[in-house]
């Protein structure tokens, strides 16, 4: 995930109109959200994947044996080692990929910045009693503060394979 000097973003340019800021701020969560969602949503299909392919190839390589059982001499000795070295490259890479944790991860950052907007726009919460100018702020840093935390989980559990 690429890192952004929060100090760069437009949404604190002081010149712009709160409405620009508005438009601005709102194109930026929007950019993050979307982000964390398609980080979630690949690493959801992922987890799946290795953890339906282990499963199947475990019971494949049950049900060879018990073929080879059967079928002693009729039934090709090499399909067992190799169904079941899949199954064991299937569990290796389902705990190696971290996708799970990563999908997890994804989807609470993205819940978070869901939340986050919700209270801005209802003025609810840390924007009670704020001007629009104040509120601006406050979300933006509250913006960039759940994507620095979002990425800090990102690199600590890949950080951990």
């Amino acid at each position: 995930m690429e890192k952004t000097d929060p100090s760069t973003i437009q949404i604190l340019n002081p010149r712009l109109s709160e409405d620009e800021k508005l438009v601005q701020i709102n194109m930026e969560w929007q950019r993050l959200f979307d982000h964390f969602r398609n980080k979630a949503s690949k690493s959801k299909r992922q987890f799946y994947f290795y953890k339906y392919e282990s499963i199947l190839l475990a019971a494949v390589t049950t049900i060879v044996l018990s073929l080879q059982s059967i079928y002693d001499s009729k039934f090709p000795e090499w399909i067992l080692p190799v169904v079941s070295a899949g199954a064991t490259v299937a569990v290796a890479f389902l705990g190696a990929s971290s996708s799970q944790k990563i999908w997890i991860n994804s989807r609470t950052t993205g819940q978070q910045l869901q939340t986050e907007k919700f209270l801005f726009n209802q003025q609810a919460g840390i924007y009670k009693d704020s001007q629009t100018k104040e509120s601006i702020r406050l979300f933006s840093e509250r913006l960039i503060k759940i994507w620095n935390e979002g990425h800090g989980k990102w690199e600590q559990t890949v950080g951990n394979d």
